[in-house]
């Protein structure tokens, strides 16, 4: 228990701490129902513990409630509409800029087409003269039959400079997906436009620290 302790304190908190977020917050709440009257940080994440088998679950809610103490630990994970990167800056254990910034220098998608079943490569490059808080860089896809698809890489706190960020997209169809149940997107030949956004904090979000950046958009064609 104590090496998965000591093992995200020499890592890195932040990130651990927003990967977890989900299954960590479900198992705090659980264990302020089940336990009723917690008095100690032990009481609370020995029950994380015991319920997650996860020690990286028991270090994240150690590391975070020793920081904070029990009672404002439990306020801040019982908050409605939390997000991830929110929740890990009220804790500490994410860093807040909000004096930051981001401006996209280039962004190269290659190859800019291919049939469908190929693995697309997009590369961003952005530079900061304040540097950034703990944000996201999020990108949204339109392909041609309206299937939004989203995702996001976790952008830790930067000091100013020039940086890149790479993220791949497989176009190869789900040969499992049955699309009467779920849709599914069939990569189907067209133009795919894809928009993509570097904030601070989570993108979209209402929460304090949270802003745009930059936003880029651009296209690549699936033959």
């Amino acid at each position: 228990m104590l090496s998965a302790k000591h093992d995200v304190k020499r890592g890195d908190l932040c990130s651990t701490c927003v990967n977890t977020f989900d299954a960590l917050i479900y198992f705090v709440i659980q264990g302020i129902m089940d336990l009723g009257i917690i008095t100690t940080c032990d009481d609370l994440c020995s029950y994380v513990t015991k319920k997650s088998e996860s020690p990286y679950l028991e270090a994240i809610c150690s590391i975070a409630c020793d920081v904070v103490g029990i009672n404002e630990f439990i306020r801040i994970a019982t908050k409605v509409d939390l997000d991830p990167i929110y929740f890990c800056e009220l804790l500490t254990l994410c860093p807040v800029n909000d004096h930051g910034d981001a401006k996209i220098q280039a962004f190269v998608i290659s190859p800019p087409h291919a049939t469908a079943s190929t693995k697309f490569v997009f590369d961003l490059t952005f530079q900061s003269m304040n540097g950034t808080g703990t944000g996201q860089l999020l990108y949204t896809i339109h392909p041609v039959d309206d299937l939004r698809i989203s995702s996001f890489l976790l952008i830790e706190e930067k000091k100013p400079g020039l940086y890149a960020e790479r993220f791949t997209v497989d176009t190869t169809p789900d040969p499992d997906c049955v699309s009467d149940i779920t849709p599914c997107e069939l990569w189907m030949p067209g133009v795919y436009n894809i928009t993509v956004m570097i904030c601070n904090g989570e993108c979209n979000s209402h929460h304090p620290h949270s802003q745009t950046y930059d936003t880029v958009k651009s296209s690549f064609q699936i033959d």
